[in-house]
């Protein structure tokens, strides 16, 4: 469902709104009766909805502007037609998209936000699990033991084959289990 949601918020919500909450509200009513129509979800789901396909909207304009417009903004003949993946984006809305992408105002609030984002030294690697998936797998993987949110930090942290790739975080994650075990033992 989350799949469906996320074709429907592409391919139907105009690229060139700035904001979700700008965008055309028969346009949201449509994904929402699209939904309704192709999988049983209760009056109360609309919000979760609606709000699933404005994150995947946001998502799917970060990508085509960090993979097919920020590396070639000074070749200018490889961005006049929109990439051949998304077949369903318009010329027209392309060259308003792209264009609102090389505006010194975005380029001056992507800036900010890049700077923001160096500061993050502890990233995760949740993916679409989140926080909360993952409580769920450990708690069949880990029956009967508790789950505190150092475990689960750690565990966020962790490749597929248990190990911590990053040398900084790494260090973080022994300090935080030789300081919960410190606490265990008092």
């Amino acid at each position: 469902m989350q799949s469906y949601i996320g074709v429907l918020a592409c391919t139907r919500v105009p690229l060139v709104d700035k904001k979700w909450t700008q965008s055309p509200k028969d346009m949201k009513e449509q994904i929402w009766e699209a939904i309704q129509m192709t999988y049983v979800v209760g009056e109360g789901g609309k919000k979760m909805v609606l709000s699933s396909a404005a994150k995947k909207w946001k998502d799917f304009k970060s990508t085509l502007t960090r993979q097919f417009i920020l590396p070639f903004a000074n070749e200018k003949e490889k961005l006049k037609e929109p990439p051949q993946l998304y077949n369903f984006i318009e010329k027209s809305e392309w060259d308003a998209f792209v264009a609102s992408r090389l505006s010194p105002y975005f380029e001056a609030v992507h800036s900010e936000q890049s700077q923001r984002r160096e500061k993050c030294q502890y990233n995760h690697r949740l993916s679409r699990k989140g926080y909360v998936g993952l409580e769920d797998q450990l708690e069949e993987t880990m029956p009967g033991e508790e789950i505190d949110r150092s475990l689960l930090w750690k565990k966020a942290r962790e490749d597929k084959q248990g190990n911590i790739p990053d040398p900084k975080v790494a260090e973080k994650a022994k300090l935080i289990v030789s300081f919960t075990d410190s606490v265990l033992n008092l």
